[in-house]
């Protein structure tokens, strides 16, 4: 073969290195656009946040994938020159697509690793474009004809997308340098004590008591401590942030960028209107329930909107009915033997779990600080029980803590016992607690009872599903009526996530945080098709 003379070399050389793939083209247009929209032109990606960091960084080696998988399936033409499908093996596409999807899913969720192994991959791919590109030169040299390298412009263009995403992984390394927590707490999180004696020394929402229950995580702010459990990859902060109110919008951005920081998905669940505005003004909120309160102070049940309150409370009258507003701890054995056979009645005839997360059982009525009322009938039995959690004000100027109200939990019914044995339960405890100085009484929200706005399609779609396949369980949609009776006024309580991309990953978390000793086969049963989230 003659050797090509060096005009004829020149031009070969130029060809190839005109023949890029177009879809390089096509990138770099996508990326000069994704700058443009951003005003990023002084390539300071820091401005970014974390989360679009990662995105990024998923999306760019998704497209370096889909460049290989398109130059190995069809041929390409565009204004850089033409490519042919390429004449390597299926399964070696095949598995270079798993690994970089693999890598790109790692980065997405802040793996460390994964950013280790594409800065090595990509290493390899720029140091393997230019070793060609120097090569290319000495061709004539070493006898080499440049038609006979075959797809070498791929991999000088390969190399060239490389260096590019290179320089990203570089450029963005804080979103992934760190070590990747399981969590969003530091080395020193905050104990539930910590968390318990914030709550009474600054007060809460009517939720901030269910705060220090089993299951809880605690997140330390510079103001205060916010309380979370992580599910299927995503941080439910629970209620509103325990510390001093002017001081609750700085927890709430400490926690999102630590939990973004985390690789986790971060959102606000039962808040109310003071966090809605601490967020993001790009953040969504839906509401998840409304907050059923009854205003203590000269409460008495006149009128003909009480009168099927008057009513149950009559007929315990005649039935000899006594109400008793006491501790778990101070009640004898035998009353609660018949509170844990009550109870046991009520959680061995469902198909599923007592709830939790917002639901408490009696594990958590044993606490010291939390009250149960009591409905005994004549003889000794009880027909009925309440339990009701702590709603603190912020402390008296002496550092006194001081109770304002109480919030409804437990709901607990004996099958065949005094009929409207809660009617009288609830008014009693509402009489007991207003004579005690109170000032209100929270009946608490019916979860997943609250209908959606049409925009929030995908959660109301949830939250549906969830609604009708638990109402023969827990009777959600019939205790928000059943509230309606006792004349409460309504706040609203919230769902704070940052896009409706979110969504699936919360509700995952939910589900499993409402639910989590659920089995699959207990889900079957209760008609929940729905997708089981994993921690």
């Amino acid at each position: 073969m003659t050797a090509p003379t060096a005009p004829a070399r020149t031009a070969r050389i130029t060809g190839i290195l005109r023949r890029t793939p177009a879809t390089i083209a096509t990138l770099v247009v996508l990326l000069t656009a994704g700058v443009l929209s951003r005003g990023l032109w002084t390539l300071r990606p820091q401005r970014a946040t974390v989360r679009e960091q990662r995105l990024i960084a998923f999306l760019g080696m998704l497209a370096f994938v889909s460049i290989e998988v398109i130059l190995a399936l069809v041929p390409t033409d565009g204004p850089f020159g033409g490519t042919e499908p390429l004449s390597g093996s299926f399964w070696s596409t095949a598995i270079d697509v798993v690994v970089v999807v693999i890598i790109a899913n790692g980065l997405l969720r802040a793996r460390r690793w994964a950013w280790v192994v594409a800065l090595i991959l990509l290493s390899i791919n720029v140091l393997s474009a230019v070793g060609l590109a120097l090569l290319l030169p000495a061709t004539d040299a070493l006898g080499v004809d440049v038609d006979d390298l075959g797809t070498v412009e791929l991999e000088i263009g390969t190399g060239a997308l490389s260096l590019l995403m290179l320089i990203y992984l570089i450029s963005v390394r804080g979103a992934f340098a760190r070590h990747r927590r399981t969590t969003v707490g530091g080395a020193a999180e905050p104990t539930v004590d910590e968390a318990s004696a914030l709550l009474r020394q600054s007060g809460g929402s009517t939720l901030s008591w269910m705060t220090t229950w089993d299951g809880n995580g605690y997140f330390r702010t510079s103001t205060g401590i916010v309380t979370f459990q992580k599910r299927a990859g995503a941080v439910i902060a629970l209620a509103d942030p325990l510390g001093p109110a002017e001081g609750r919008a700085q927890s709430v951005d400490e926690f999102i960028h630590a939990a973004e920081h985390a690789g986790l998905v971060p959102c606000f669940f039962s808040v109310g209107e003071q966090v809605r505005t601490a967020v993001p003004s790009t953040w969504r909120s839906l509401v998840v329930a409304d907050d059923t309160i009854v205003d203590l102070p000269g409460l008495a049940f006149t009128g003909k909107a009480w009168n099927s309150v008057r009513t149950s409370m009559n007929k315990a009258g005649r039935e000899e009915m006594t109400f008793r507003l006491t501790r778990l701890a101070d009640e004898p054995w035998g009353v609660r033997a018949q509170l844990n056979a009550i109870s046991e009645q009520w959680v061995g005839g469902k198909d599923l779990p007592e709830m939790r997360f917002t639901l408490g059982t009696l594990a958590e009525a044993d606490d010291p600080e939390v009250r149960v009322a009591l409905a005994i009938d004549p003889h000794g039995t009880v027909d009925g029980f309440l339990s009701w959690l702590p709603i603190y004000a912020e402390a008296s100027p002496s550092g006194e803590p001081r109770v304002r109200g109480w919030t409804l939990d437990l709901m607990r019914r004996r099958e065949g016992g005094f009929g409207p044995v809660m009617e009288y339960l609830i008014a009693s405890s509402a009489v007991a607690f207003r004579d005690e100085g109170a000032e209100i009484m929270s009946l608490s929200g019916a979860p997943l009872a609250h209908e959606y706005p049409p925009e929030a399609s995908l959660l109301s779609v949830l939250s549906a599903r969830l609604s009708d396949g638990l109402e023969p369980v827990y009777g959600f949609q019939s205790l928000h009526r059943f509230k309606a009776k006792f004349q409460p006024r309504y706040e609203t309580l919230s769902l704070l996530f940052r896009d409706e991309a979110d969504l699936p990953r919360i509700g995952a978390a939910l589900t499993r945080a409402f639910l989590p000793h659920a089995t699959t086969r207990q889900f079957a049963r209760a008609g929940l098709d729905l997708i089981r989230g994993t921690d």
